[in-house]
């Protein structure tokens, strides 16, 4: 039995970005670990309306942003919207639990913010630094996909996975999409829905499956 892909490695633009099956994208040369749409208060924002959710989303996904940021030692985390999920998630508990996390893993926060968050005012004790829109090099970052844009992209937003089909069964994973000129990074939250994309030409997709990848790539020309 062949071991599993926990991670793939892909050279753009003559960087080096290393795809782990927790959901990240780390940049080896500027030393920037690539999260987004984490959603944090959702689970609580939807037992206030009355929806049963299980109170260990946010400590499930925290533990994993936790292993990612210890295992690269990243200088910055830059997140790519949607870090909450709404305004009103932030309730006192949610508020001391992420400032308790930013004390304990003290790295550079930068978030791109995304439509759920856009006019939120986050606690200081959480340390985020706030941008509408990120360049470094020849890349951009952003929460939307910028169709006009000049430097390689990577983004949010969409929540891509990829549809499989085998007989009667049917399963959507989620999945980083590389496109010749962006790269869609899947939610990081486990509690998310997502968008089904088809790979154009010469596209591919890392998809993300139990504690694994796997890689697809469309080679027609």
């Amino acid at each position: 039995m062949s071991d599993i892909l926990k991670t793939h490695h892909e050279t753009i633009l003559e960087n080096d970005f290393i795809f782990d099956y927790r959901r990240g994208v780390f940049w080896k040369q500027k030393k920037v670990l690539m999260v987004t749409d984490l959603h944090w208060g959702k689970s609580t924002f939807f037992q206030k309306h009355g929806i049963a959710i299980p109170d260990d989303v946010l400590d499930s996904d925290l533990d994993r942003l936790k292993n990612l940021m210890r295992e690269y030692d990243p200088s910055t985390v830059l997140i790519l919207g949607d870090l909450i999920h709404h305004e009103g998630s932030l309730h006192d508990r949610l508020v001391e639990k992420i400032a308790h996390f930013r004390h304990a893993y003290p790295f550079e926060f930068i978030l791109i913010k995304g439509n759920h968050d856009r006019y939120t005012s986050f606690p200081e004790s959480w340390g985020i630094v706030e941008e509408k829109k990120l360049v470094i090099e020849n890349f951009s970052f952003t929460h939307d996909l910028v169709k006009k844009e000049n430097n390689f992209q990577f983004s949010g937003h969409l929540h891509p996975m990829m549809a499989f089909k085998t007989g009667l069964d049917f399963i959507r994973l989620p999945a980083f999409i590389i496109k010749e000129k962006a790269c869609l990074l899947p939610a990081f939250s486990v509690f998310t829905g997502g968008q089904s994309m088809k790979l154009g030409k010469k596209e591919k997709a890392i998809v993300v499956y139990n504690d694994g990848l796997e890689v697809f790539e469309n080679s027609e020309s």
